[in-house]
């Protein structure tokens, strides 16, 4: 129990693949998994229960061809949101909709310290997006930071633990650091699509620690956990845009219902 308990203390100096493996198949094995949608105990080597897995709302096309959000038909090419506040991601993608079947899993998966969770999106992802992911030809992957009071207070971030789990099954590098949220902002629910945006103007920042990371990468994928109104997203992406990366695509785990 002590190598294993050294080994979970230790995780985030092992290489990606290495902390995919412990993740997925070694601390599975003392902490059984907890199926995502309803917490039943599940066998070893199952990510979700069979009872639940037909329930899961996976994104299905037609989607916005800017953020990947649902819409009515394959006629409409944007949905509400970017023909109203048009990004400038080249392209994005997610793999779950967000409403009461995926909000326990990720609510677990982003503040009740359920890491274990990240493996299983990551294969969810590969076996739905691989291709088109690997489409876009990314150099890096990067998640989306949160602030360090966040991080302290959790102990992780959900979106860099997801784009190394991508990182190890995809063979593509990732930069956990690369940004940095310098400014705690609040809560951003309550706010309107325009207001979070402007929320979030001066939140972000490169790490001038990873700089040199960024030599000769010319496409991004940035990877967070939930999509609603992009706003988080698109400052990102103006961030590396002025940092010299030429295109950025997107993934989340989740995203909203269009508007309209």
């Amino acid at each position: 129990m002590q190598f294993c308990s050294k080994w979970f203390s230790d995780y985030k100096e092992l290489p990606n693949i290495l902390r995919f493996h412990f993740y997925d198949r070694l601390l599975p094995l003392l902490y059984p998994r907890h199926c995502p949608v309803c917490g039943s105990v599940l066998p070893y080597g199952n990510y979700i229960c069979e009872k639940c897995a037909p329930e899961l709302p996976y994104v299905r096309e037609p989607v916005c061809l800017s953020c990947g959000k649902p819409v009515a038909s394959s006629e409409q090419e944007y949905c509400y949101d970017c023909r109203i506040f048009p990004k400038r991601f080249r392209a994005g993608r997610a793999l779950f909709i967000y409403n009461d079947k995926t909000r326990p899993a990720m609510t677990a998966f982003k503040y009740k310290n359920r890491r274990i969770l990240s493996p299983f999106f990551a294969r969810e992802i590969c076996a739905r997006h691989a291709g088109t992911i690997l489409r876009w030809k990314p150099d890096l992957l990067v998640p989306v930071p949160i602030h360090k009071n966040k991080r302290r207070l959790r102990g992780y971030n959900q979106a860099a633990l997801l784009a190394q789990d991508l990182s190890a099954l995809l063979h593509i590098p990732c930069c956990s650091n690369l940004l940095l949220r310098c400014i705690d902002t609040p809560p951003q629910k309550a706010l309107r699509p325009q207001a979070r945006l402007n929320n979030l103007l001066d939140a972000f920042t490169i790490n001038p620690a990873c700089q040199k990371q960024l030599a000769g990468v010319s496409t991004v994928l940035l990877i967070d956990d939930i999509y609603t109104t992009g706003a988080t997203m698109e400052i990102c992406t103006r961030i590396l845009h002025a940092a010299g990366v030429k295109n950025v695509y997107i993934y989340s785990v989740c995203i909203g219902i269009a508007r309209d």
